[in-house]
């Protein structure tokens, strides 16, 4: 016969309700009071009305419950005996090249990015079908254009991890901020279009199906500066982005409290604003972004920004600086024939950035020229502020990377830390940055 075991929702008061259901089980004979049960002993036997008689039992016990036996399983279970730990599997959507713009292979995988934590970068399109977000599509709770992007997902970062919990906060929580650590550094080294799908964590069933718990979808996308609306990532993306996360991730450490300490301000800063600038449409409020990201790198003042971003990009030689293309290899398609002009060097670009940047910080209004076309590797038809766009942001994450490959983490601590590294890696403090400037403009014959 089938039994229902209930017990107070009070430990306190075992006798008095309100009741909840505890288990069902099937046995030979109905229980009797004082009874041992799997959960303690039989001190009621409730009459034969709903909700005792609900699901088909044939007598409904309430018991004084053990604690202590709440999480394990009796004997005669009707239910299917849990598992004794839960695959856990956390996916976030990266956008890879499916069109062939890319010269180099695709992506095969899997990929390890940080063998420690069980992240790699794969494949997981075998994972999606068409029922797995079925819940949320059957009562509308995503819009047509969230639900195409949650279907379309192939490779993605990944986090698996067992849990002795189908759900389990601290775990779970831990998943998601690796997951978006390693998107963060990903997009540092090469931002892309994103996906409205950003973190999908779910369970792995032993029949190898992907149970979804939720996701965390992202609204209205705004898109990235011209030469990125190509970009996807690579191999050779991946191989660095393995290279340099652990360092990455530490910039995050966190005190005794699990709060996030206040070391690595600049570096963290810069981050965070390059970041969030791309989920801005308005064009004034994602560039104030970008410029206060590079001043969170190279300082505040704008000659000495200038000459050290020159002295960076240049391995200490502000000319090779100045003559740094902003473009690097596989970032225009062997399809496009760019003309000289539309390859824009930094010499070029830092100087506007400043000029936009100090008309825009002091409320004025931004010359009309900059809004106008200006020569790009994709045609005559792209405005200058983007040009300013792709500038700004090759300067933040080109810098954040090599600061991290040449593990000078710890040189940009803080504020006084950075001023230190710049004066003596470089030898930039206020007055040698205008005097190397004027320098440089002299051995390229530009007015001073």
């Amino acid at each position: 016969m089938r039994i229902k075991i209930w017990a107070s929702a009070s430990p306190r008061f075992p006798d008095s309700g309100p009741y909840k259901s505890v288990h069902v089980i099937e046995r030979d004979a109905p229980y009797s009071l004082g009874e041992m049960t799997h959960y303690g002993p039989v001190i009621l036997i409730p009459p034969a009305i709903p909700p005792f008689t609900s699901d088909g039992v044939e007598q409904s016990v309430i018991v004084k419950a053990d604690p202590t036996t709440l999480n394990t399983w009796p004997d005669g279970s009707v239910y299917e005996k849990p598992p004794s730990s839960y695959n856990k599997i956390e996916i976030g959507p990266i956008y890879v090249d499916t069109v062939g713009w890319s010269e180099t292979p695709r992506l095969t995988g899997p990929y390890e990015i940080l063998p420690s934590e069980n992240l790699t970068i794969e494949n997981v399109s075998h994972l999606i079908t068409p029922t797995t977000f079925s819940l949320w599509k059957r009562d509308c709770f995503v819009s047509k254009r969230t639900s195409e992007d949650l279907e379309s997902v192939d490779f993605a970062i990944v986090h698996r991890h067992s849990s002795p919990q189908e759900r389990d906060t601290e775990l779970d929580k831990h998943s998601s901020e690796l997951i978006d650590s390693a998107a963060t550094c990903l997009a540092l080294i090469r931002p892309t279009r994103k996906s409205r799908a950003r973190r999908i964590p779910g369970v792995m069933r032993a029949d190898g199906t992907f149970d979804p718990h939720g996701f965390t979808a992202q609204g209205e996308l705004a898109d990235v500066p011209e030469i990125q609306k190509l970009f996807a990532v690579r191999e050779q993306d991946i191989s660095l982005l393995t290279s340099v996360l652990p360092e990455f991730i530490q910039l995050y450490q966190k005190d005794d409290d699990g709060k996030v300490m206040d070391d690595y301000e600049p570096l963290r800063m810069a981050v965070q604003l390059y970041g969030e600038a791309y989920a801005l449409s308005y064009w004034k409020a994602r560039h104030i972004l970008w410029w206060s990201a590079i001043e969170a790198l190279y300082g505040n003042n704008e000659d000495v920004a200038m000459a050290r971003i020159y002295a960076l990009f240049g391995n200490k030689n502000l000319v090779d600086g100045y003559k740094c293309p902003i473009y690097e290899k596989g970032d225009i398609p062997s399809c496009y024939f760019p003309s000289p002009e539309s390859l824009h060097k930094l010499g070029e670009m830092v100087p506007l950035i400043y000029s936009v940047r100090n008309a825009s910080a002091h409320g004025q209004k931004v010359p009309d020229i900059h809004f106008g076309p200006v020569p790009h590797p994709f045609g005559p038809d792209v405005a200058s502020l983007e040009t300013l766009a792709e500038a700004a942001t090759f300067i933040v994450r080109k810098t954040v990377i090599e600061i991290l490959k040449r593990k000078w983490r710890d040189e940009f601590k803080d504020r006084d830390a950075r001023e230190h590294f710049w004066l003596y890696q470089y030898g930039l403090d206020k007055h040698q940055s205008k005097k190397r400037l004027r320098e440089m403009k002299d051995l390229l014959g530009l007015p001073l």
